[in-house]
């Protein structure tokens, strides 16, 4: 039996379309700040409305950097990869290890080569704590995905839509948290969430064109 296939046929474009675009940014970005050691005009002005929002919230703030951290992005991927499999997508269950270790492998190598310094001189950009997040909300919504337009036949625009949601809802609330708490520049928590696209979905993409030995293409 064919796995299900682990991004629907109808938005592999525009996914791939996204992971292109979040590599040039992520490219840009990198250029931008490599070996640098002060915040930018974009940082400050982020900065100037992130902090006083987050003022007074420094028990949430830290349950979301806490949610970023190494080890709990590290058993949420085999807590959801359990629950992939529970569910019958295995190529998911792949996915949900495979894009958020992937994910914490390039920003964790990618600091140093960068040398973007923040503080007492600790590696910045990209911001693996948002990247772990990100990766971790793109594959719950890729899950919700799967799971809502097999059972309601949503199109293109809602599926989309629950990624991107999921994304944003775990990335951007952990890369908050990690420039509220001045543990990162606003432009390395888009670094961050940028290479959790490109992996994630990169690796998505790439999952859904291999097959096993005597197996047709998944459906489209």
């Amino acid at each position: 039996m064919t796995p299900l296939p682990t991004v629907p046929a109808d938005v592999r474009r525009p996914l791939a379309a996204l992971v292109g675009a979040a590599a040039l940014v992520f490219a840009v970005l990198a250029v931008r700040y490599a070996g640098t050691s002060e915040a930018g005009h974009v940082d400050r002005r982020v900065d100037a409305v992130v902090d006083p929002v987050a003022g007074g919230h420094g028990w949430l703030l830290n349950q979301l950097v806490r949610l970023g951290s190494p080890p709990s992005v590290v058993l949420l991927s085999l807590g959801l990869a359990a629950l992939c499999l529970g569910l019958g997508r295995r190529r998911l269950a792949v996915l949900a290890i495979a894009g958020p270790g992937l994910t914490g492998v390039c920003t964790t190598l990618l600091k140093p080569a960068l040398g973007r310094t923040i503080g007492d001189g600790g590696y910045a950009f990209p911001s693996g704590h948002t990247g772990g997040a990100t990766a971790l909300g793109l594959v719950v919504g890729l899950l919700l995905a799967s799971l809502l337009g097999r059972d309601r036949h949503r199109g293109r625009g809602p599926t989309l839509a629950i990624v991107a949601a999921c994304a944003l809802a775990l990335g951007g609330g952990v890369g908050a948290a990690m420039i509220a708490t001045n543990a990162h520049y606003p432009t390395d928590t888009v670094g961050g969430f940028c290479a959790a696209v490109v992996a994630v979905l990169g690796t998505a993409l790439l999952l859904d064109r291999v097959r096993g030995p005597g197996r047709a293409a998944a459906p489209a």
